[in-house]
């Protein structure tokens, strides 16, 4: 408990710096940004697919709202632990932040949160843009349901940050440990409602899918901020994705307590 409250005195702290160190490299972190906007390549290609009529109920404004949301979704909830993990743990830069007062994960959180007013500078034109190119998209929106939107969004990025955490110390055995959280962003591409709305799958794979993790890192958040989730529909998904969010915190204490262990063992 001692350690939980140095933490949550130090986090505002933490977050100052994080945000000094993105301005003062705010053109590679704008790059960065610019390399998560696969929802606009999606939306292109599903709005030409829809447009000589709805596929499966989704028009082309349904679409652009769907990926407006997606991009929102993936912009907010991304994070790099797993590259922050890899790197200081290979080149052994972890020895320093383990001597610090505070968590070293602690100010990965706070590094990534710290991007949040970047990434709004650059999500607003876009977004505008797409409203402009559809107007029609912002119809189904569910102002009801922005508090559980922003909630959602919070869930998933404590997921993502957690998923991120247990890969990145994978390489505490392995020399790194990136090439097995690629394959895992492939399948979460795939399942995660990122290329296209777990909607459009069939029924029995589409059954599967609302239960694994990856619709919790972005199927759910997006669902209820384009108002396809109202509801009953809004809660189960939340609860869906505390569930994950707790599994995740589990195994990610489990893996850093034995990695750091090794860690010293070695040590590095």
């Amino acid at each position: 408990m001692s350690a939980l409250r140095r933490v949550v005195r130090a986090f505002p702290s933490l977050l100052r710096v994080g945000l000094a160190e993105m301005v003062a490299y705010r053109a590679e972190v704008i790059v960065w940004i610019l390399t998560s906007t696969l929802p606009l390549v999606m939306l292109a290609v599903w709005d030409r697919v829809a447009q000589d009529g709805a596929v499966q109920g989704f028009g082309q404004g349904d679409f652009a709202r769907y990926f407006a949301v997606a991009l929102v979704v993936r912009q907010l909830t991304g994070t790099w632990v797993v590259w922050e993990l890899n790197q200081q743990i290979r080149t052994g830069s972890l020895s320093a932040a383990l001597l610090k007062p505070t968590h070293p994960l602690a100010w990965f959180a706070a590094e990534s949160l710290a991007t949040m007013p970047i990434r709004a500078v650059v999500l607003i034109p876009l977004i505008a843009v797409i409203a402009l190119w559809r107007p029609e998209m912002g119809v189904g929106f569910e102002p009801a349901n922005a508090p559980a939107f922003v909630l959602s969004v919070l869930l998933a990025f404590g997921v993502h940050f957690l998923v991120q955490t247990i890969f990145g110390c994978l390489a505490f055995w392995l020399d790194q440990s990136l090439g097995l959280f690629n394959v895992w962003f492939a399948v979460w591409a795939l399942f995660s409602g990122y290329i296209a709305p777990i909607a459009l799958m069939p029924d029995g794979l589409r059954a599967a899918v609302e239960w694994l993790p990856f619709r919790a890192l972005l199927g759910i958040p997006v669902e209820i901020g384009a108002g396809l989730a109202t509801g009953p529909a809004v809660w189960s998904g939340l609860l869906v994705q505390l569930s994950w969010l707790a599994s995740c915190a589990v195994l990610a204490a489990f893996v850093w307590r034995r990695g750091v262990l090794r860690y010293g063992a070695v040590g590095a």
